[in-house]
């Protein structure tokens, strides 16, 4: 009965595998046809109406994305910011399937037939770390940077410059990403997008709520006056105090993140010197049944360490 059973979930287990295959060639194909429908506008439309003719496709994308742009969000990828990714969205894809691959067959041992279930949550999670590594590494670096890009508009209104030709300023001399997102926007204001549209448009690029409260400054600026360079600089001085608190948050949990990292290493120390000490009671777990479920069951206690550890220090930052 149980080899029936574990039959019928290696069955199941098939189409499920090849229908994340079908959703990753989706994913491939549509992409292909919006880079083509962009070059085919490109080609046909004036500069100046492009502005006009692009909004509404991009509101109507937003607001309806496609099966492909689902199925990747499965995955954590954007595919509307996939250039901001070090490595290639599918190659990214491909390298946690092969991973996953082989820690199913590690794991084949402690859990039999059915651990080839699990191989597409280990893809999936494996992708979906990675991807929101990327954008938490982005975003942070974005988030140092602001201050400064700040500061440089402000000095240029001061002294007399437009907003939109400081916005170009920062966009030429600030270091990546914050210059490519400025550039971006600099682009846009170029082509005739409205100043508030495209403030608006970068604080969803971003996803961070400075970028925001950027944005509703100069809105509110343009609409009723006032002194943009003395709003911009206490922005700038609010945004400054809250990495200092930030920076304050790592030192304060640097205790809990060197004791984590102690007790990481711990069971690969105690390991190693047992084997050097009694080779033969450390070779019953890699030669033996009985001694694959136990490691199993150590890898997997450990990762759920990890796992929790790191979640409860980055509640601690938040």
């Amino acid at each position: 009965m149980t080899a029936h059973l574990l039959s019928l979930l290696l069955l199941l287990s098939f189409p499920l595998l090849g229908g994340l295959g079908g959703a990753g060639l989706l994913i491939a194909n549509a992409e292909r046809r919006q880079q083509g429908l962009s070059r085919r506008i490109a080609r046909v439309l004036p500069r100046a109406r492009r502005p006009a003719a692009a909004a509404p496709i991009a509101r109507e994308r937003a607001a309806n994305p496609g099966i492909a742009v689902q199925a990747a969000r499965v995955f954590g990828c954007d595919l509307q910011r996939a250039r901001i990714y070090p490595v290639r969205w599918w190659i990214v894809l491909l390298g946690t399937a092969a991973v996953g691959r082989l820690a199913v067959a590690a794991a084949a041992p402690l859990f039999g037939p059915i651990g080839w279930l699990l191989w597409p949550a280990i893809w999936v999670f494996g992708s979906r770390v990675l991807f929101s590594r990327w954008d938490a590494q982005r975003r942070n670096l974005l988030q140092e940077q602001f201050p400064d890009a700040l500061a440089t508009i402000t000095r240029s209104v001061r002294v007399g410059v437009p907003v939109t030709e400081a916005i170009r300023l920062v966009g030429a001399n600030a270091p990546a990403p914050t210059g490519e997102e400025f550039r971006e926007l600099a682009d846009a204001l170029a082509i005739g997008v409205p100043l508030d549209v495209a403030l608006r448009a970068m604080a969803l690029r971003t996803g961070l709520p400075d970028y925001r409260f950027f944005g509703t400054t100069i809105a509110l600026q343009a609409q009723t006056g006032g002194t943009l360079s003395e709003a911009l600089e206490n922005l700038a001085d609010i945004v400054r105090r809250r990495l200092g608190l930030r920076a304050r948050g790592y030192a304060l949990t640097s205790e809990a993140r060197a004791s984590a990292m102690v007790l990481c290493a711990m069971p690969f120390a105690a390991a190693g010197m047992m084997y050097l000490l009694t080779p033969a009671y450390m070779t019953v777990l890699f030669f033996t049944a009985i001694g694959h479920k136990m490691l199993g069951v150590a890898a997997i206690s450990m990762t759920t360490g990890v796992i929790t550890m790191r979640g409860l220090i980055g509640k601690v930052l938040q």
